[in-house]
């Protein structure tokens, strides 16, 4: 029986030490929200890592194994050194591809041990796989970690069909070839079956970087899936945009309690990085506020930033920065009754979040570059009431899609961006429902389950009702017999 195995950087449950004990907890981060709103609850095999360095005791295996079934999954866990998750994580897959791909190149460090721990990983990752996998399995990879695991799984003898998915931008050749190691990395890439994107933005940027090593490559086609030759292989190259479980959200939304609200509310959801734009966003608020002094103790900015597992210099800088601006635009516009900028410097539990979702004026997402962003999607699905309005950057994945159903900004048009707050808070009522419920209807019809089966079914031909569904008794064996 054809069983799917999903391949991610880190699994959906990770194990976190605190004191001499070990717990476990739900992975953070957009990616295995996505992948776990798509394979819930079917029987897909799941390899990532699982959090801590050095080996992992079989008792820790079966914590893993429980709380994987909770989830839905088979987690097989992958053992790290540290001088590999410092140098796979924190250097190349962080502090290379992920600064460079996100079009801040001045944070790009390319050090040579990173490359050597990125080959060592994705060596590591191919021989657990190659542990767990019967020929006929499916092997789906998840995102920039993984850009050459294709190649081990070649030397390994693995002939599975495998497909990959990038969750980030694609840059074009021109910041893509500053890597040392890029062909490497390409022609790692087109040992795939599929390679799918978010955009055709991107998918274009990829095909204008192999233009010299592969055949019937066209950057400028429109078809959704096109078809390249490499190494006398046929390789699709495929748009996907990802998406949510609208259901999910709408049904959840129906129920929840509203948020304190004496103002207009404008949310921002956002994860402590540079990529999302929060600095910009803080002065785009302020300048709003000087601009438009009528607005002043009537609405606010209630900004949810969520800590980042990177531990980069980077993301302190930013949080200071961040931080700084906030005091200061509460400190020189603040009354007594009123606190312009609300900060939550942490997660919001999802009721909560979905509150805010629901009865929040304007939806804000202010990114510099992201892949998709899933935040605008989750707003509209569980904007029940239809009386929300997205502002979002053009720069975000997402915008390729809800361009028609929301307000565009240019988030380092700091003017631009306060006047179109002020459009988003003076919309008339018919028009704000007529794009709520066109987007709505939208991200209804291509949802998460949409994504999923659109993505496999290129890929393999199989949808993900296709996979067997997880039984609760699951043997303990089938999980803990490799090393």
């Amino acid at each position: 029986m054809e069983r799917l195995i999903v391949v991610s950087a880190i699994l959906p449950v990770h194990l976190q030490k605190e004191g001499r004990e070990y717990t476990v907890k739900v992975s953070p981060g957009g990616l295995v929200t996505a992948l776990k709103q798509a394979l819930h609850h079917r029987k897909a095999i799941w390899v990532g890592w699982a959090g801590i360095t050095g080996s992992i005791s079989r008792k820790l295996k079966e914590r893993i194994l429980e709380e994987g079934k909770k989830e839905g999954f088979l987690l097989y866990p992958v053992s790290l050194t540290e001088e590999e998750r410092e140098n796979f994580f924190d250097g190349f897959s962080n502090g290379i591809i992920w600064p460079l791909f996100h079009t801040f190149q001045a944070y790009a460090r390319f050090e040579p041990p990173y490359w050597k721990a990125y080959r060592q990983v994705n060596k590591k990752f191919a021989h657990l796989i190659k542990k767990i996998s019967s020929p006929e399995d499916l092997i789906w990879v998840h995102d920039y970690h993984f850009f050459i695991l294709p190649e081990y799984l070649d030397k390994l003898g693995l002939k599975n069909r495998r497909a990959f998915f990038l969750h980030i931008p694609f840059p074009n050749p021109e910041l893509f070839f500053k890597i040392p190691w890029r062909i490497d990395m390409l022609k790692g890439l087109l040992k795939y079956d599929l390679i799918g994107f978010h955009t055709y933005i991107d998918r274009k940027n990829f095909l204008q970087c192999i233009t010299e090593i592969a055949e019937d490559v066209d950057p400028d086609s429109t078809e959704p899936v096109v078809t390249i030759r490499f190494e006398n292989r046929q390789v699709k190259v495929g748009v996907f945009p990802i998406s949510i479980d609208f259901e999910y959200y709408d049904s959840f939304a129906r129920d929840v309690r509203p948020p304190d609200k004496k103002t207009k509310i404008i949310l921002g959801v956002d994860r402590l990085d540079y990529t999302k734009g929060l600095i910009h966003k803080l002065k785009a608020f302020r300048y709003f506020l000087e601009k438009y002094p009528q607005y002043r103790c009537k609405v606010r900015l209630v900004q949810a930033v969520a800590p980042n597992i990177k531990k980069l210099p980077e993301y302190d800088s930013l949080k200071v920065e961040f931080e700084h601006l906030v005091s200061e635009i509460n400190g020189k516009f603040g009354t007594d009754r009123w606190t312009p900028v609300q900060y939550i410097a942490s997660r919001i539990p999802f009721e909560k979040l979905v509150s805010y979702y629901r009865y929040s004026d304007v939806c804000w997402v202010n990114s510099i570059k992201d892949g998709m962003n899933l935040v605008g999607k989750e707003y509209a699905a569980s904007n029940v009431d239809e009386n929300g309005v997205l502002l979002l950057s053009e720069f975000a994945g997402a915008a390729t899609e809800l361009n028609n159903f929301s307000l565009l900004i240019n988030p380092y048009d700091i003017e631009g961006t306060a006047v179109s707050i002020y459009r988003s808070l003076t919309i008339p009522a018919k028009e704000r429902k007529s794009k709520m419920r066109q987007m709505r209807n939208h991200i209804k019809r291509f949802d998460i389950r949409w994504w999923t089966n659109t993505f496999l079914e290129t890929a393999f031909g199989k949808k993900i009702e296709d996979f067997p569904p997880l039984e609760d008794d699951i043997p303990l064996h089938e999980i803990l017999q490799f090393p």
